[in-house]
C-alpha cells in the first residue's frame, strides 16, 4: 500500500495530464449527476468549494443552486486547518485570497452545526478509492469540517483520479461508493 505522501504524488501526477477543458468537462458530469439525485433537489442549503483549476470545475453548481434559491455557503479558510462557512447571494463576492483561491469578501459566516440535516455538501478531492477513501491535499480542512457536519456529503472526483485503492488514517471521513460524484 502506498503511503498518503507516495499516493497524493501519484494523484498529481495524473492530475498533470487533465487539462482545463477536461476538468470543465468532469465538473459538467460531477454536475449533471447531482442535479438528478433526490439530495439536490431536497437540500435548502448547499455547501460547495469554489473550484481552483486543478479540480473540476463546479461552477454550474454554484450558480443552480442561486438560480433556484438555495441558501449558498463556500468555504473561508482559516489558519490551522480550519475553514469557516460563509453564505453569499453571488459569485462576485468572491475573490482570490493570498493562495489564489476564491474566497467570499464578507457575507454571513454559518456555523456547520446550524446547517442541519437537510443540508448537501459538495466536498472536493485530491484522489478518491473506489471504496470511498477520500485523498485532500493534506491540510485536514474537509476532515475537520465534515466531522461536525450533520447533512449529506458527496464527493466530487474526476474519474481519472479514482483508484482501485488509497492510504486512510482513522481519523480521515469515507465516503460511501455511492457517494463518489464521478466526472
Amino acid at each position: 500500500m502506498l503511503t498518503k505522501r507516495e499516493a497524493r504524488a501519484a494523484a498529481r501526477a495524473r492530475l498533470k495530464a487533465l487539462d482545463t477543458d477536461s476538468l470543465r468537462r468532469a465538473g459538467q458530469r460531477i454536475a449533471g449527476q447531482l442535479f438528478a439525485r433526490p439530495e439536490w433537489q431536497q437540500a435548502g442549503t448547499v455547501f460547495c468549494f469554489v473550484p481552483m483549476a486543478t479540480e473540476p470545475d463546479v461552477t454550474p453548481v454554484l450558480r443552480r443552486a442561486l438560480h433556484e434559491s438555495k441558501r449558498l455557503c463556500v468555504p473561508r479558510m482559516l489558519e490551522a486547518g480550519q475553514m469557516e462557512l460563509v453564505e453569499i447571494a453571488g459569485l462576485d463576492a468572491l475573490r482570490p485570497n493570498r493562495f489564489g483561491i476564491r474566497e467570499p469578501v464578507d457575507g454571513k459566516v454559518v456555523p456547520p452545526a446550524l446547517l442541519g440535516p437537510a443540508a448537501l455538501a459538495v466536498v472536493p478531492c485530491l484522489a478518491a478509492s473506489r471504496d470511498g477513501v477520500r485523498l485532500g491535499r493534506g491540510g485536514g480542512y474537509y476532515d475537520r469540517f465534515l466531522a461536525g457536519f450533520a447533512g449529506r456529503a458527496l464527493l466530487a472526483c474526476p474519474e481519472a483520479l479514482l483508484f482501485d485503492a488509497l492510504p486512510a488514517d482513522d481519523w480521515d471521513i469515507r465516503f460511501c461508493p455511492e457517494d463518489i460524484l464521478l466526472g
